[in-house]
């Protein structure tokens, strides 16, 4: 690895929902199948490339696969999507250098809610930004402020130490967003919040970009897999 990050903010990243218990035993299946394909094409070759690097008899007993991987995330995953709150929906994403994944699965707490203020400043406080920031943070956080083509909002990087002495950096971000009527439903205002912990510093350098892309993501896809309810104040 290098230390030069530059390049961070082009990477691509690939981001996705994860399915709510409410969907059924059926539909979550379905997905964990979409995900064991999704990392038998992202990390096939390479585990079959170490497995035959492997002296014989380590070869025989290597553990990992790409289906064991895929499984394991997708039950990793529900779980913490079944741990949220009611309006919460948890997002999922992969970095990728070079054409390869190098992060994932990196979950997101996605919450959709009605704006409590007309002026949507009281966000700051909400993800950190502002006087009232995160009582862990170890020095003033980081803001990017981000526009999208339906509202606002920013993104706070923070570094923060656990109550065992875990450093970790928080990614915390709010948009203010206000839809156009279609001919589905009408004109719709809605605050969004984004929420995700990292401990792989390496992971800091690129996780403020990468949820960046997934705040663009739900701003412009808000039709089709990405509508939201404005009557429930919550994601489908």
């Amino acid at each position: 690895m290098t230390d030069d990050f530059t390049g961070a903010i082009t990477l691509p990243w690939h981001w996705e929902w994860v399915p709510a218990a409410s969907v059924g035993d059926e539909v979550r299946q379905l997905w964990g199948d979409h995900l064991v394909e999704l990392f038998e094409d992202w990390t096939g070759q390479g585990l079959a490339a170490v497995r035959a690097a492997l002296p014989e008899r380590e070869r025989a007993e290597f553990p990992f696969t790409a289906e064991l991987l895929g499984r394991n995330s997708a039950q990793w995953l529900a779980e913490r999507a079944d741990s949220l709150i009611p309006g919460q929906r948890l997002a999922w994403g992969a970095a990728f250098v070079d054409g390869r994944p190098r992060w994932a699965p990196v979950p997101v707490a996605v919450e959709f809610r009605s704006p409590l203020a007309d002026d949507p400043i009281y966000l700051m406080d909400i993800v950190g930004a502002g006087p009232r920031r995160d009582a862990r943070d170890a020095r003033e956080p980081l803001v990017d402020y981000v526009t999208t083509p339906f509202g606002d909002g920013l993104r706070v990087l923070g570094l923060g130490r656990s109550d065992e002495g875990l450093a970790f950096g928080r990614l915390d971000a709010a948009m203010r967003l206000d839809w156009p009527p279609t001919e589905h439903r009408p004109a719709v205002r809605m605050d969004v919040l984004l929420t995700t912990r990292v401990v792989d510093m390496a992971l800091m350098a690129v996780i403020g970009p990468g949820v960046e892309q997934l705040m663009q993501r739900i701003a412009n896809e808000h039709e089709g897999v990405w509508t939201v309810r404005a009557n429930q104040g919550a994601a489908r």
